[in-house]
């Protein structure tokens, strides 16, 4: 069985705290200190920040029973309303799950009071989001990148957060502590939910955009980009998400189109990637915002940012890199997601994809090894690093189909 995880991320990431907060009232989260009480009280932090995939990874720190520090990666997703937590993590520092388990697209939940959580030296008060456990896996999207949790944007909701992409640091202040730097764009949301909002101009047309650390790629509803691709023959695109929008998405939205010219406050990008999903992902029920949104600005824009987010003034600060992106889909095409055991399975192949790959791979076959790559098992953002190089490079796969292991090369393209 195939795992929809784009499918699974909006529903548990940015919907599930959302959709807990309208049934289940607030909740007043109880916390424990992980440090004495005469330690000195941080007022902001700067700490390393991995960027996997485009997507920002940072570490917490837990204290287990016995007193020692269980520290945990975290993925930082502005466009998330609920924290999660691996089960694995969950029975490390002994959090109790309450309340009834519930069920969500086949995937299990349960409450938890979440302790006192350290992001460095900072004590984090996360008291303004839900927590809960994902059960049945120690890592639970284990698709991508290898983490322990979800941290969302609304459980940070006062504070002021700082992506700094290209030097890899994020800093987390109380409101006010961190000095403004670059262009200030208004950044609105509701309080209930914690999506910030940023207009973003296309084709000379102002639309509403989730701010998404969460995703690796920009998103835009599927009739949107159809419509644009039918109006602008010249603009490349292509069907199978593949290389960055690898994100084990819903096969029937892997539509691909590359927008010749975004904008938002004065930084005007070309070329920007743009994957597709369903109009009902960014309808006007789906996410509680401000205004009506059409999509989400994601990694492959934000990452060439130092991004803040202050979210207490409701404003955005961008600072651009001065680098232009790279060649970000320069792959062998391959659409990929993951089975119940974690393997990588071909779920299809790029529309744009070399006729070498097209006719040595087909859908169904799990992929063992990748040359160069080490063995497997490989999250997406591995695999997809492995798969990208320089057009016309050729790539040795181990492959199983249909329970016979067997070889096959693939030839590295540009796909969009």
């Amino acid at each position: 069985m195939v795992i929809s995880h784009e499918t699974f991320r909006l529903n548990w990431a940015m919907r599930l705290g959302y959709i807990v907060l309208i049934f289940t009232g607030t909740l007043f989260l109880g916390h424990e200190r992980l440090h004495a009480q005469d330690r000195p009280r941080a007022h902001h932090v700067t700490v390393p920040m991995s960027v996997e995939g485009n997507a920002p990874i940072i570490t917490l720190s837990f204290r287990r029973p016995d007193g020692s520090i269980r520290s945990a990666r975290f993925l930082f997703d502005s466009g998330g309303g609920a924290i999660i937590l691996a089960e694995g993590l969950a029975k490390d520092i002994a959090l109790q799950p309450k309340g009834a388990v519930f069920s969500n697209e086949g995937v299990q939940y349960q409450e938890v009071d979440l302790p006192t959580v350290l992001l460095g030296e900072m004590s984090l008060d996360l008291q303004t989001s839900k927590a809960f456990v994902h059960l049945g896996a120690s890592s639970f999207i284990h698709n991508r990148v290898n983490v322990d949790g979800m941290l969302p944007g609304k459980a940070l909701e006062h504070s002021q957060i700082v992506l700094a992409y290209p030097q890899h640091r994020l800093s987390v202040g109380e409101a006010g502590s961190l000095p403004h730097r670059g262009e200030k764009l208004p950044c609105p949301y509701v309080a209930s939910s914690g999506h910030p909002q940023v207009e973003v101009e296309i084709d000379g047309i102002e639309y509403g955009f989730l701010l998404d650390t969460g995703t690796q790629i920009t998103l835009m509803r599927e009739d949107m980009l159809k419509r644009w691709a039918k109006q602008h023959t010249d603009w490349p695109r292509s069907i199978g998400a593949a290389g960055p929008a690898n994100e084990g998405a819903d096969p029937d939205n892997d539509f691909l189109l590359r927008i010749p010219r975004l904008q938002f406050g004065s930084f005007a990008l070309n070329h920007v990637a743009v994957a597709a999903r369903s109009n009902e992902t960014y309808s006007a029920t789906m996410y509680e915002t401000p205004a009506a949104i059409v999509g989400a600005l994601g990694g492959n824009v934000l990452s060439q940012f130092r991004v803040e987010i202050d979210y207490p003034e409701q404003l955005c600060f961008f600072e651009h890199s001065g680098k232009e992106q790279a060649s970000d889909f320069d792959t062998v095409g391959l659409v990929l997601d993951t089975n119940e055991g974690g393997q990588l399975v071909v779920r299809a192949v790029s529309s744009t994809a070399s006729a070498v790959t097209r006719q040595n791979i087909q859908p169904g076959d799990i992929i063992l090894q990748i040359s160069g790559s080490g063995d497997g098992p490989y999250t997406l953002t591995k695999a997809v690093q492995a798969l990208s190089g320089v057009v016309g490079e050729r790539k040795h796969l181990r492959i199983l189909r249909r329970g016979e292991p067997m070889s096959a090369t693939v030839v590295v393209s540009r796909i969009l």
